[in-house]
């Protein structure tokens, strides 16, 4: 594959077909999701069409239902380019009567003969893992001109945002990383993932990881921090490594006496990327993750996207998102940490007041928060429809779990829809039937977790 991008062969071929439908059009229509890989890949995706001289209008949306695409069909555009989204929708996407492009790494329904359907699911490759969506949209780029290597710190900030760093970067990812080191786009460096500099704000504004009995509370981190023998006013940077090591082993102690993973312990400390060209020089990747999809999840994904594309007033803007994100975050997992859930037999149920934490409520609570036995299910009441999301475990994966299968197969019946990858899923459903898909997705779930343990 041009550009060094490790892929195999047909999905290479697969991607050059798109490429060359992209380069036919003076115009594209781009629709992505409004997660962090969806808001990177948008932003990706503009600035090659800009370099390329294609014009373009680009929407970020919270998921791709019938209505949507009908919409988009009464548009007129030449060259629609799906990005995060459309493989589960393929049916409806072929009767839009246009050109259409889709870039989407969660599990397809099927392939299509009529369009170029850029999937890794039908080339060996797991979406879950070996490349997102921001990880298409920059391979397409790079085939479309090698100069938009360029954005290969906003394909890195994606695939993490994604949370395919966890256990490791398989060879796609990691040539994608590689390639941005050996070219200086990004500086590699070591210590806690953890944003601010000074202790107190590291531990205490930290949504993920979550600290049992500390984030978010001011005077028991003080406490914490002064038990330690540690200035809570003082700066990560300048302790001397003894230090750092002690707080790096009481933290990391922390998260193993809440029955933390060890995927998700080996995520506070490590390696870390800072972005070293460009507009966005010298801002760590980990806080990208975190303003980019605070921006997608505060109706502000423009933003996100202006920032991307090194806007300095939407860098500030969404800096200030990440902030009121970040608090809110915070109050939803005291809820939760105090005993707002629902525990059933095979699945443990949270309820966020906004729809747009659910996604990120859920997975933290799965990873620090709940029963690691059982996938995490947030439930939200949004105009006459509910909106569910589910997050599980590698563990519980190898296990048997297909929240992807699950979400599909309970939602359709009850005239919803659902779908995306086995240890993270979403779907649809009306206001009345919430009940019904709950006690079916319990029963299937226990099914799915029975069978894997046989």
């Amino acid at each position: 594959m041009k550009g060094g991008i490790a892929l195999p062969q047909d999905f290479s071929k697969r991607m050059k077909s798109a490429a060359d439908l992209v380069k036919k059009h003076s115009f594209a229509r781009v629709i992505s999701h409004y997660d962090a890989d969806g808001v990177t890949a948008a932003s990706i995706m503009c600035s090659c069409l800009k370099r390329a001289g294609i014009g373009l209008q680009a929407t970020v949306m919270k998921s791709l239902e019938l209505e949507v695409i009908s919409s988009i069909s009464q548009e007129a555009n030449d060259l629609v380019v799906f990005l995060d989204m459309g493989s589960g929708q393929i049916e409806n996407i072929e009767r839009m009567g246009t050109d259409v492009v889709i870039l989407d790494h969660h599990k397809p329904i099927r392939d299509s003969k009529g369009i170029p359907q850029v999937n890794p699911h039908f080339f060996g490759l797991d979406g879950m893992h070996d490349i997102s969506a921001s990880g298409l949209a920059f391979v397409l780029a790079t085939v479309i001109d090698v100069g938009n290597w360029n954005c290969a710190p906003l394909a890195i900030t994606g695939l993490i945002g994604d949370m395919q760093n966890l256990g490791g970067y398989s060879a796609t990812n990691a040539s994608i990383v590689d390639g941005a080191a050996s070219r200086g786009l990004i500086s590699r460096t070591a210590g806690l993932k953890l944003s601010s500099d000074r202790l107190q704000g590291m531990i205490m504004d930290s949504p993920n990881p979550y600290f049992r009995g500390l984030s978010g509370k001011k005077e028991a981190v003080v406490d914490f921090l002064k038990s330690a023998g540690l200035d809570p006013e003082a700066k990560y940077s300048d302790l001397d490594e003894p230090f750092r090591r002690k707080l790096t082993s009481l933290l990391t102690l922390r998260l193993l006496s809440q029955g933390c993973s060890s995927d998700t312990i080996d995520q506070l400390y490590g390696e870390q990327f800072v972005i070293s060209s460009g507009d966005l020089r010298g801002i760590r990747v980990d806080d990208m993750v975190e303003m980019v999809n605070a921006c997608g999840r505060t109706d502000h994904a423009g933003i996100g996207v202006a920032m991307c594309l090194g806007d300095s007033q939407a860098l500030q803007d969404a800096t200030r998102f990440r902030a009121d994100y970040t608090s809110s975050l915070l109050l939803e997992l005291k809820a939760i940490e105090e005993g707002a859930y629902e525990n059933r037999e095979s699945i443990q149920i949270v309820r966020p007041h906004r729809s747009s934490l659910a996604g990120a409520v859920c997975g933290i609570s799965m990873q620090y928060l709940l029963d690691q036995s059982k996938p995490t299910i947030a439930v939200c009441r949004v105009e006459g429809s509910v909106k569910i999301s589910s997050r599980g475990t590698m563990k519980l994966v190898s296990e048997g779990l297909d929240l992807a299968e699950s979400m599909k197969a309970c939602a359709e019946p009850l005239g919803g829809v659902g779908g995306g990858h086995k240890i993270a899923a979403g779907a649809t459903i009306p206001l009345v039937r919430e009940d019904d898909f709950l006690n079916s997705l319990d029963k299937l779930t226990c099914g799915q977790l029975h069978k894997g343990k046989k």
